[in-house]
């Protein structure tokens, strides 16, 4: 068995700003399925789907032994850089954390294979049916708090989860991290539109994260309204959260933002191709040029109604 210490110096080493193992094992199907069944996934049809492996990681690295939990915080202490007059969500302001992440990650398994010699893994960034948060948690990464984001004393929310599935034993987090949100109900109270409508359960039909990023189509009048000037993601609920209050801030490793001298008529202004052009390495493209603009310029309308 690899020692969690060699592995956390390579961790450390890489740039990440926190780590944890855990064992690999079948996980628990029933908070999902409660989740799937009240229809809390909306249009999200991908989460009822592969769920075998979703549960089971063995079903995406044949014999894994362990999994490596990675947390990547993106909490310069800045403001957020929303220079058009819809928001955008943090994470969204910088290069696509899934690209520089997941080479991170395959990074930390070149330099494991250096170590300790032939390991076969996979690296995971919010890019296949794995549950990262829950990984995450078992690792002694943090706390599901009760707006379903996982909470890390040092770090707050706003980071990045990854994950290394690898079919080697490494020694397990002597971390268990309880859950410390206590009595506080800020999230909950927060939320414009009651998408947390109990402790850590989202109901995505409600929740502005999911209305700009993954729900189909271009937005109609009742949804813009539900929006309270987001055009792609949603802060609320991390903003208000005390424990990102006091959160340890970390250098920018993202580089400069995409927006930096835009204005939302610049953004109306661009063609398919120019959009595209512009935001090749931002978050944007996951819900691409035509709802963007779309609801850019509906959000400017409503306003001046």
């Amino acid at each position: 068995m690899i020692k969690f210490t060699e592995v956390a110096r390579i961790a450390e080493r890489l740039g990440f700003h926190d780590f944890g193992v855990s064992r690999v094992k079948p996980l628990e199907s029933t908070e999902l399925n409660d989740w799937l069944s009240k229809g809390y996934a909306a249009d999200m049809g991908y989460m009822s789907r592969n769920q075998e492996i979703r549960l089971n990681p063995e079903r995406l690295v044949p014999n894994a032994k362990s999994v490596l939990s990675v947390l990547l915080s993106y909490n310069t202490g800045d403001k957020p850089v929303n220079l058009i007059p819809p928001k955008i969500a943090r994470y969204a302001c910088r290069e696509d954390y899934h690209v520089f992440f997941k080479q991170k990650l395959w990074q930390f398994l070149v330099d494991l294979r250096k170590e300790f010699g032939p390991i076969n893994g996979r690296a995971f960034v919010d890019s296949a049916p794995v549950l990262e948060r829950e990984w995450a948690s078992m690792a002694g990464l943090g706390w599901v708090g009760k707006n379903s984001m996982l909470i890390n004393r040092k770090l707050g929310s706003y980071f990045f989860i990854g994950e290394l599935v690898v079919d080697v034993e490494v020694e397990p987090s002597d971390r268990v991290e309880k859950n410390r949100c206590g009595s506080c109900t800020k999230c909950i109270d927060a939320c414009p539109n009651g998408a947390i409508v109990e402790p850590g359960v989202i109901d995505s039909r409600k929740c502005i994260s999911y209305i700009t990023i993954e729900k189909k189509g271009l937005l109609s009048n009742e949804d813009i309204d539900m929006l309270y000037g987001w055009c792609f993601g949603c802060d609320i609920c991390q903003e208000v959260c005390p424990w990102n209050k006091k959160a340890q801030k970390v250098e920018d490793e993202q580089g400069q933002s995409s927006f930096v001298g835009l204005s939302a008529s610049d953004i109306l202004e661009m063609d398919e191709e120019g959009f595209n052009s512009k935001f090749r390495k931002s978050p944007l493209l996951r819900a691409g040029h035509a709802k963007v603009s779309d609801t850019i310029a509906k959000i400017i309308r409503r306003k001046e109604e």
